[in-house]
């Protein structure tokens, strides 16, 4: 018999943390990603191409892929570090001639501070509360099994504001049951930890395998 089973101890280890100030006095046009021009630790493992660049003193990112769910994943995930991190939408439109989007961050965005947008977060964060994942009908069919690697973006509250697949199951419906199954997890930051970041990436995983 097919199952969805989660992975706990996957679950629970922080990884990296985003770091979300305010706006720079010092603002830097030519610099607007900060650490985010490269945006490997933001990126969908089944977006083919994520680019980060400065045009009008905006931070920019340009994600290209035949995966339509994990375009959307990736197109979500910028739009909430944007809100948290800038305090504002960004604005995002479908690419001209090929599959993707672009999305330009909000002007004197905080990801211009000279300092890193990505450190490790040594205290972490603990799963509080997850649910199981739901097995799809058609994966259990097909006896497909795997186990999805994702990165949960979290605001201060531990509630999870995006997920993407850092390493795919090699199945899209094992992929999207976990990331669905994620974005209702919740959090609670690790004892003995003086202050909470307004947003951090936190690692999980989830197996679909029989017993």
């Amino acid at each position: 018999m097919m199952m969805g089973r989660m992975n706990p101890r996957g679950a629970v280890l922080g990884t990296v943390l985003l770091a979300a100030g305010g706006c720079s006095a010092g603002y830097d046009a030519d610099a607007s990603c900060g650490s985010l021009s490269e945006p490997a630790a933001v990126r969908d493992a089944s977006v083919d191409q994520l680019q980060a660049s400065s045009i009008g003193g905006r931070c920019t990112f340009r994600a290209t892929g035949s995966d339509a769910a994990a375009l959307q994943r990736q197109q979500r995930m910028l739009e909430a570090i944007s809100l948290i991190a800038c305090g504002k939408p960004a604005n995002a439109q479908p690419t001209q001639g090929t599959s993707g989007f672009e999305l330009q961050m909000p002007s004197r965005c905080a990801l211009s501070a000279r300092t890193s947008q990505v450190v490790q977060d040594a205290a972490g964060w603990r799963l509080d509360r997850a649910s199981m994942p739901s097995y799809p009908a058609a994966a259990r069919a097909d006896n497909l099994q795997g186990k999805v690697s994702m990165s949960v973006l979290l605001n201060d509250q531990g509630h999870a504001e995006a997920v993407i697949v850092a390493g795919s199951s090699g199945h899209p419906l094992l992929d999207e049951a976990a990331v669905k199954a994620a974005l209702g997890w919740r959090w609670k930051r690790e004892g003995g930890t003086s202050s909470t970041p307004r947003m951090s990436m936190v690692a999980a995983t989830a197996t679909f395998a029989s017993d």
